[in-house]
């Protein structure tokens, strides 16, 4: 899954500074393999929306595929207030400031949202950690809200959703398949 995610960050010609993942969808076919390569292709690119495919493959097959919607163009105000929720979830994990970095470094993920003195945790970094939580193999992850780095984050299941919140705010939403 970090090949893949390095792939996708480190692709060529395409620069997304400031751009946010609004959903990404990942699915594993098969194991991954030594033997796996890697193809982006730009879906959809306009001034608002870029929707990239990011397929590795062993022998022209495809094993496993990220695609990732982002929002171009687009600025966090610190003031908004997401959707307030009461009940808070079961604890899942704290994204340390370092984890962050280390993270953006690991993959290539350069954005600068990721590398102030209060960093937004990685959309990507959020799929990789629930993938291995729900051990599923097909997973959509929609990003409503920023999750900064130091801040607790609790999960709340509801049949194949989880909804993810920090600071009483709904900050993403997984189905599982």
């Amino acid at each position: 899954m970090i090949d893949l995610f390095k792939a996708f960050s480190t692709m060529e010609d395409f620069f997304y500074e400031g751009a946010f993942i609004a959903k990404v969808k990942y699915q594993q076919f098969q194991p991954k393999s030594n033997k796996e390569i890697y193809r982006n292709e730009v879906v959809k690119n306009n001034r608002r929306l870029c929707i990239i495919k990011c397929n590795g493959y062993i022998e022209n097959k495809i094993i496993e595929t990220l695609t990732v919607y982002l929002m171009m163009n687009v600025t966090v105000k610190e003031g908004i207030q997401g959707e307030v929720v009461q009940d808070t979830g079961i604890l899942w994990r704290n994204f340390s400031k370092e984890e962050i970095a280390d993270f953006s470094h690991l993959t290539g993920d350069i954005n600068s949202i990721h590398l102030t003195e209060n960093p937004v945790v990685q959309g990507l970094f959020i799929l990789k950690e629930l993938y291995a939580t729900t051990k599923t193999n097909k997973i959509e992850v929609k990003y409503i809200h920023p999750i900064y780095g130091d801040n607790p984050v609790y999960l709340k299941h509801e049949g194949n959703l989880i909804k993810g919140l920090s600071n009483s705010i709904l900050c993403f939403q997984a189905t599982l398949f």
